[in-house]
């Protein structure tokens, strides 16, 4: 075994003469252990809410979006569905037609999204899990039917219960028709509302009232022209999803452009993510901070073992095995509070999963939600040894070299 390790070990643990001396050690080990458990804690908060955000987009977003890249509508027999159909992991494929619609229920108007898409949709993909109230037909024996967001239902006081009046009315802008004095600008409609949806996401739940395809084409004048495709695709890994983009993209060309849901709703995710990086910087700051503890604790324990280095040096020690030496105590004290904050705020991060002792109010979820991944400690481990060797380094070869050892 390396011996200024060895005796790095003796040191970390004998009792020193001063008892200030084990005072400051033990201040360091508890700084380095609060500051790491509190890196864990908060960032496996962050992944907890940013895992809460996904999932409610992967209940409503498909997985990737083709949309035009210059323009908003093209013609439907321009992406071949059948083709996206038959790449390997690829679920289910939809045109669909998005616009911005008025809705009203008596006196009461709302400006919101219509999305309209084939009639199997919400049986092909996950979005039959949210729905809150209602049926999630489309379409029944020739009808068409609506499945507005909880939002929406909130604010126009509807129902989609067929045994009241569970009807609204949808106004669309005229495509392509030239407007004179006294006409309308909206092609009105009327539909019943078949279900309601909640996503729990409220610019979703407040923004979109769901249709299929061909009552939109009516309402808005399309013909032949859509605004997207939605490909849904099976239980995949990322890189297997990234994958299927890029065969998309080479099937299409370069006219379309593929989003993934983390690039549909790239505001949200790198606003989350930018917050935790930001944290993550903040608290290895106060593990800075925590370090000066230690250069303390290292200066007085240099001061206590000077005579005991001359007696290294009489049995052949180097200057440098006794720099090392120190530098080992050092980073052996970080290290100490580094494991030990690990383990407490990883443990810490379990009790809140299993018993969710930190309640959320006035919120669609009832505990703070955790999430503890493998990146993260690596990430944390990483800061820890980098601060310990910085903190131990530097200052023990001042010192040795000031002191005259």
């Amino acid at each position: 075994m390396n011996l200024p390790l060895k005796i790095a070990r003796r040191y970390l643990f004998a009792k020193k003469s001063q008892n200030i001396i084990n005072v400051v050690s033990i201040i360091s080990i508890v700084g380095i252990a609060v500051s790491t458990a509190a890196m864990i804690i908060v960032l496996s908060g962050f992944n907890g809410i940013e895992q809460i955000v996904e999932n409610m987009y992967n209940s409503f977003d498909a997985e990737l979006k083709i949309t035009l890249n210059e323009g908003k509508t093209f013609q439907n027999k321009e992406i071949d569905n059948n083709e996206l159909q038959k790449i390997n992991g690829v679920l289910y494929v939809s045109d669909v037609i998005e616009e911005t619609v008025i809705i009203q229920k008596g006196e009461n108007f709302e400006t919101c999204k219509i999305k309209g898409v084939f009639p199997d949709y919400l049986d092909s993909t996950f979005l039959d899990t949210l729905l809150v109230e209602g049926l999630q037909d489309l379409e029944y024996e020739g009808t068409s039917y609506c499945i507005p967001g909880a939002v929406l239902q909130s604010r126009l006081g509807f129902t989609s219960d067929p045994r009241y009046d569970n009807t609204i009315k949808i106004n669309g802008m005229h495509r392509d028709k030239k407007i004179s004095l006294g006409s309308s600008a909206f092609n009105q409609k009327l539909i019943a509302v078949g279900g309601v949806f909640m996503t729990g996401l409220y610019p979703t739940d407040s923004k979109y009232v769901i249709t299929s395809i061909g009552f939109a084409q009516e309402l808005l004048n399309f013909k032949e022209e859509i605004t997207s495709v939605e490909v849904f695709v099976k239980d995949v890994s990322k890189r297997r999803l990234y994958q299927i983009k890029a065969e998309i993209k080479e099937l299409l060309g370069d006219k379309f452009k593929i989003q993934t849901r983390e690039e549909q709703n790239e505001l949200i995710f790198s606003a989350t993510k930018s917050e935790k990086i930001a944290v993550f910087i903040i608290l290895c700051f106060v593990m800075v901070i925590a370090a000066f503890s230690l250069m303390a604790s290292l200066t007085m324990l240099i001061l206590e073992k000077k005579k005991d280095v001359f007696t290294l040096y009489s049995i052949g020690f180097t200057k440098k095995e006794v720099t090392n030496l120190f530098f080992y105590e050092g980073l052996l004290i970080n290290l100490l509070g580094g494991i030990i904050g690990l383990s407490l705020g990883i443990f810490v991060c379990y009790l809140q999963i299993w018993f969710g002792f930190v309640p959320i109010q006035d919120s669609i979820i009832e505990t703070q939600p955790m999430e503890v991944e493998g990146m993260d400690i690596l990430y944390i481990m990483i800061t820890v040894i980098t601060v310990g060797f910085l903190s131990s380094y530097f200052p023990v070869k001042y010192l040795v070299k000031r002191l005259e050892i």
